[in-house]
C-alpha cells in the first residue's frame, strides 16, 4: 500500500480537521523547523561575544584581597554617585576603581616610599651579615 506524496488531515492526525484547516505539509515543517534552529542560532551568536565580553571583563577585574573599610562621607557619595550613574554594577567596583585612580595619583609618593624601604632592608641585611660574623665568633669562643 503506498502512502501519499503529501498527507491529508486525517492521515497525519487520525482525526478529521474542521473544514479549511489542514495540518502542515511535511516540507512545510521542515522548513519552520530550520527556520526556528536559525533564529536560535542567530541568537546564540549574537550573544556569544556579549556574554565572552562579560567572562573576560570579570576574569581581568577579579580582586585577589578584601579589605574591610570604613569610609568618610565624601567617599562613600563619591561610590554612591558612580554607581547610581551606572558606571559601575557594585559600590565594591566603583571602590575599587577610586582607590587604583589614587594608588595611580600618588605613584611619585610610593615611588619614594619603595625607595626608603629599599634602603632600609639593605641596612638589615648588613646588620644581619656582620652580626652574624660576630655571633659566630662568639659562640665558638664560649
Amino acid at each position: 500500500m503506498s502512502q501519499p506524496d503529501s498527507p491529508d488531515s486525517e492521515h497525519v492526525t487520525g482525526r478529521s480537521l474542521p473544514a479549511g484547516l489542514s495540518t502542515p505539509s511535511t516540507g512545510q515543517r521542515a522548513t519552520e523547523t530550520i527556520e526556528e534552529v536559525a533564529t536560535v542560532l542567530r541568537d546564540l551568536f549574537t550573544r556569544v561575544p556579549e556574554t565572552v565580553t562579560r567572562a573576560v571583563d570579570r576574569a581581568i577585574t577579579v580582586r585577589e584581597t578584601t579589605v574591610l573599610v570604613r569610609l568618610s562621607e565624601r567617599a562613600s557619595e563619591a561610590i554612591e554617585t558612580l554607581v547610581s550613574a551606572g558606571l559601575f554594577a557594585s559600590r565594591a567596583e566603583a571602590a575599587s576603581f577610586l582607590i587604583d585612580a589614587g594608588c595611580q595619583a600618588q605613584a611619585p609618593l610610593f615611588d619614594k616610599i619603595e625607595g626608603k624601604l629599599s634602603e632600609i632592608e639593605k641596612l638589615r641585611t648588613e646588620i644581619r651579615d656582620s652580626l652574624s660574623a660576630d655571633l659566630s665568633s662568639h659562640r665558638k669562643e664560649s
